[in-house]
């Protein structure tokens, strides 16, 4: 197992600001490629794959992001969240996020649908999967401050009372 994760990781370009990916259109078709740190500053729209883990009672695992990470840090989003790379698929990303942020790579995701926002006049693009897994998670630390499961009815709570930071994406999710 673990020679197989060494090979794949050692096939995958590196997820970085400088890392490439498509350039969609308004309905999420390829038109080009541009490096990530570009997108914003471009107004490019772009994808991306955010997934849902959950346990088996039903609460979703939540991280909450890095105090070094430059957009929403230490808010609390999606169990795992990431870019896709120029011409890979949104299921292709959730498997390869799952690995890259939690060490899981013994599940494979189920697609929940896909849905859309704006983010700083960029139209995003979200590719939505779900699992179900109790861990343990070998997480990021460089990325992750923390991991928690919580239950949706705390979730939507704690969104109310404005007391705990969720990412916007999250929110759409």
């Amino acid at each position: 197992s673990n020679i197989i994760e060494t090979t794949l990781e050692a096939h995958l370009p590196a997820v970085s600001e400088e890392m490439i990916i498509d350039a969609v259109d308004r309905h999420d078709s390829p038109i080009g490629e541009v490096r990530r740190s570009e997108v914003f500053r471009q107004r490019i729209n772009f994808r991306v794959v955010h997934i849902l883990v959950f346990n088996k009672r039903g609460d979703l695992l939540v991280q909450q992001l890095a105090k070094t990470r430059a957009r929403h840090s230490q808010y609390w989003g999606s169990s795992v969240a990431g870019y896709l790379f120029a011409g890979e698929s949104y299921e292709a990303a959730a498997r390869r996020k799952l690995g890259e942020e939690l060490g899981i790579f013994d599940t494979q995701p189920s697609p929940v649908g896909k849905t859309a926002m704006d983010d700083e006049g960029c139209l995003k693009f979200i590719g939505v999967f779900s699992t179900i897994h109790e861990g343990p998670f070998d997480f990021d630390r460089e990325h992750i401050n923390a991991l928690d499961f919580i239950s949706l009815s705390e979730i939507r709570k704690l969104r109310k009372s404005g007391s705990v930071g969720f990412t916007p994406t999250f929110i759409r999710v």
